[in-house]
């Protein structure tokens, strides 16, 4: 029987992918498997990132503007600087469309990822463009460590805690309330109601200057939340090689999600743990500079959610004397419906 991508999942099938690779090599100071790399070019050292954003997987032209397809393009990637304690600088952009695509389309898509640039001061300073049967969007960040230097994810140990900014679910339930469309009264009522809540699945903004200043508060590990709060904990515990024990109750989750999981039928942990999406920060940091870390994000904020715990167990904590694997929850590009 052929092995398929779907009968391993993502993360499995990039460790198979990885394994036909060379281990590092000159001057890799990280490698894959965290939110960018870090390489030496002469005597500086340089963070790196990629990201692919096809249409129908990552995004919906009939949900989303162009212009904030080109903005959110631009933004997962800048998020991923960001968790690295960086400062993301240059950007390469590439992108595939038909040919029949609307000049006017790509224009406003590139007017998107400018604007988003303009806000986070960085460059775009090439790429490439071909031909292809959907649109794909293919963005490069350089940046560089901040002052702190670098945080990946491999470093949390038993006793930190393990904290998150903002609040979690909004863009998950965004998307959920977008593609019921106007049809369904309750979800446009919603969605009323919480305008946000689109606002977060269009337009991400990647915690930069959040990131930068965890890196300086004393921040042992961090990743962005794009696979969901659940899996992305899941894969923090897996590099630092301990467990975690993150607190239900204890979850910002962000207004209007608790009400799109009740509309939906569904448990609000889903969009809130299991909704990928977010570009928050997931932190781990000492319990004696969790006040530096708060003082430092400030006017974001910041909450204590859980600890790391000696062994691999990774777990969400109902409250009710039960717990469920984090890896239960969270996005697999293999094993989701587009």
């Amino acid at each position: 029987m052929t092995l398929r991508a779907r009968d391993l999942g993502e993360f499995a099938l990039i460790e198979r992918l990885l394994a036909r690779l060379e281990p590092g090599g000159p001057g890799v100071i990280v490698g894959p498997g965290d939110d960018a790399a870090a390489v030496r070019v002469s005597q500086e050292t340089v963070l790196a990132t990629a990201d692919l954003l096809l249409e129908g997987v990552h995004f919906d032209m009939g949900l989303s503007s162009p212009e904030d397809v080109g903005w959110k393009a631009l933004a997962v990637n800048l998020s991923d600087i960001a968790a690295m304690g960086g400062v993301p600088r240059f950007a390469l952009v590439s992108f595939g469309a038909p040919a029949g695509a609307a000049a006017a389309t790509l224009e406003q898509l590139y007017g998107g990822l400018g604007e988003c640039a303009r806000s986070f001061d960085v460059a775009v300073v090439g790429g490439d463009t071909v031909q292809a049967d959907r649109l794909i969007v293919s963005v490069a960040v350089i940046g560089e460590p901040g002052a702190a230097g670098i945080v990946t994810r491999a470093g949390a140990r038993p006793g930190d805690l393990v904290c998150v900014t903002g609040a979690v679910g909004r863009a998950a339930a965004g998307l959920a309330l977008l593609r019921a469309g106007s049809n369904d009264a309750r979800s446009a009522a919603v969605l009323e109601r919480f305008p946000s809540l689109a606002d977060a699945h269009r337009r991400p903004a990647p915690r930069t200057r959040e990131g930068e200043a965890a890196a300086r508060a004393g921040a042992t590990a961090m990743i962005d939340l794009s696979d969901g709060l659940g899996r992305d904990v899941e894969h923090l515990c897996e590099r630092s090689g301990a467990g975690a024990r993150l607190n239900a109750a204890a979850i910002p989750i962000a207004p209007g999600v608790a009400e799109t999981a009740a509309w939906a039928g569904t448990d609000v942990m889903t969009l809130a743990v299991g909704g990928g999406d977010d570009y928050e920060l997931a932190i781990t940091i000492p319990a004696d500079r969790f006040d530096a870390l708060a003082e430092a994000l400030a006017p974001i904020p910041v909450t204590r959610i859980g600890e790391m715990i000696e062994g691999t167990d990774a777990v969400l904590d109902r409250g009710d004397g039960k717990t469920e694997p984090l890896s239960a929850l969270g996005w697999d590009h293999f094993q989701e419906d587009a």
